[in-house]
């Protein structure tokens, strides 16, 4: 099997894996957002009344891939859908944790729209942030997504 095929087909496993185990990753609720229901592959989702949603999830790690691994293999499978890049960033929670944040634009019913996916890797665990919208309101909460992220408590 070649190295483009695995990362794509670990990537698509990661983000169509099972259900997320109910104690993964969550964020503290940003001060205009409403905390909602976990549901199906996701530990915790918020949203503004706007439409700018967060979500975390967490998967195993059962490869041992570090994050830049992850981050790449997200990145190819997003590209692949047609997401647009528009950036990479280094992050840290403010407990210390290390990932890497992948920003992207794409249209959605004629809409410009933001995509955010955050990866962070333990040696046996996979913890993602992911953050959307439509470009106007996201870009107005663009700090407020940022300081959620680095909120990340994920527990191994």
């Amino acid at each position: 099997m070649n190295t483009h095929f695995a990362k794509v087909a670990v990537a698509l496993a990661l983000a169509l894996g099972g259900a997320a185990c109910t104690h993964g990753a969550r964020l503290s609720t940003p001060s205009g957002f409403a905390t909602l229901e976990e549901g199906g592959k996701y530990s915790y989702r918020a949203t503004s009344a706007k439409g700018v949603v967060l979500a975390t999830r967490t998967e195993p790690n059962d490869i041992k891939g570090n994050t830049e691994f992850w981050a790449e293999t997200l990145d190819a499978k997003l590209r692949d859908k047609g997401y647009v890049a528009d950036g990479t960033r280094d992050v840290k929670t403010s407990r210390g944790l290390k990932g890497t944040q992948l920003r992207y634009t794409t249209t959605k019913d004629g809409r410009e729209h933001r995509y955010w996916i955050t990866v962070f890797a333990t040696a046996n665990k996979v913890f993602v942030v992911e953050a959307a919208g439509d470009k106007e309101p996201f870009d107005k909460s663009t700090s407020t997504v940022e300081g959620a992220i680095a909120t990340l408590d994920a527990s191994e």
